[in-house]
């Protein structure tokens, strides 16, 4: 299939790691033959005038991705919400048509599908080029600010807009599914699709039985992720055992906050910080762990539960969050949100029962069920389900 994806964010090279599941699927998908070409618009405020270019663009071959990344100055201020709105949606389908018609002068034939991401923004803007353009059009939703409350109501609405009138609209995790579907009443058909990892970059350790037990937590340090609940509990539940150890990896706003917590604890020797990491540590970090905790208030997926996993981790994340596709009584333990007491028992099973847990089978499960061929033979089946119904369509 040719195939044209709309990323709201997309890593600008290989060492960027935002957004990067992004890029990882679009390479899966290439891997699988089929032509993947990323359209990145990335709209700048109308303040950027004097710093940025009104309209600079780049093509790169990342691989086999053709990546096309157009950063623009929107000469509407914020305040003027529906004049931007209609600018955004009119920049979408020229950047869209202006490239399906250079695409034809070379000789290449128009997308099959069109699938934009995060539908408050970049996929409702691309859902309106695709039915100018008679494109068939897939959405897959990521964003948490519609479970954390820090979404407009202009934001639901184009969420509701863009789930009714997108050919397939896919959830990250059931849990999101079922809440935003229920917000807005929806009765249509939507799905749920994992995003992917690339399990086989990840190794792990049959590590050796000892009296020593480190609990890891990674992520970006802000209040959602709520990292000062990890260290409470694991403050109450081992105290003063200099055999158990608590990192954190990342950074963020709150760093300072947490560590100046950690101090007043008196936890400084067995609570460490890591700081930010990138991909290439991943494996060194989490191998070093015997567990991973990260028990956030919204979590739409978690790829770092996959992470830990594909490491060989068992986890303890959130009940009805991301972590509920994920965690299983095979490789962790779900607590209620904000419950220490549930945490401190968590964390105290885990370090007395780490033979429950086999590093190798956890490894495994989350080959069978997130790797690169598993979700991409279910975006594929989605695709071809879309294909078949628009082109039935057509011909009527």
């Amino acid at each position: 299939m040719n195939l044209f994806i709309l990323p709201a964010w997309y890593p600008q090279n290989e060492k960027d790691v935002t957004a990067c599941f992004f890029r990882e699927q679009a390479q899966a998908l290439s891997k699988r033959g089929h032509l993947v070409t990323v359209i990145h618009i990335k709209p700048l405020s109308f303040t950027k005038i004097f710093r940025a270019k009104w309209h600079s663009k780049r093509i790169w071959q990342d691989g086999e991705i053709r990546t096309v990344f157009h950063q623009v100055i929107v000469p509407i201020p914020g305040k003027f919400n529906r004049l931007q709105n209609w600018y955004l949606l009119r920049l979408y389908y020229y950047i869209i048509k202006k490239q399906i018609k250079a695409d034809e002068k070379n000789g290449m034939s128009k997308p099959d599908i069109l699938h934009g991401h995060v539908s408050h923004s970049c996929a409702y803007y691309g859902l309106h080029a695709a039915r100018k353009l008679d494109l068939p059009y897939v959405v897959t939703e990521h964003y948490s600010g519609l479970l954390l409350g820090t979404a407009s109501k202009e934001d639901y609405a184009r969420v509701r807009e863009t789930i009714l009138l997108s050919d397939a609209f896919l959830f990250v995790g059931s849990n999101f599914q079922t809440q935003i579907c229920k917000k807005f009443g929806i009765q249509k058909q939507t799905y749920v699709v994992p995003n992917m990892l690339t399990v086989a970059d990840f190794s792990f350790d049959k590590k050796e039985k000892t009296e020593a037990f480190t609990f890891l937590s990674a992520c970006h340090l802000t209040e959602n992720k709520s990292i000062d609940k990890v260290i409470s509990a694991f403050h109450e539940a081992f105290p003063n055992d200099s055999s158990k150890k608590l990192v954190i990896a990342g950074d963020g706003a709150l760093r300072g906050k947490l560590e100046q917590f950690v101090r007043q604890l008196g936890e400084t020797e067995r609570i460490t910080f890591f700081g930010r990491y990138g991909r290439e540590q991943v494996n060194d970090i989490f191998g070093k762990a015997d567990c991973f905790v990260l028990t956030s208030q919204v979590e739409t997926f978690g790829i770092v539960y996959l992470e830990a996993m594909a490491c060989g981790l068992p986890c303890i994340g959130t009940k009805g969050q991301g972590a509920e596709d994920i965690i299983t009584e095979e490789n962790g333990i779900k607590i209620s949100y904000g419950n220490q007491q549930e945490l401190v028992a968590a964390m105290r099973f885990m370090a007395e029962h780490r033979e429950k847990y086999n590093r190798e089978k956890i490894h495994q499960d989350c080959d069978q069920r997130f790797s690169e061929e598993s979700v991409c033979r279910q975006i594929e089946e989605i695709y071809q389900q879309v294909l078949d119904c628009h082109s039935h369509h057509s011909n009527v």
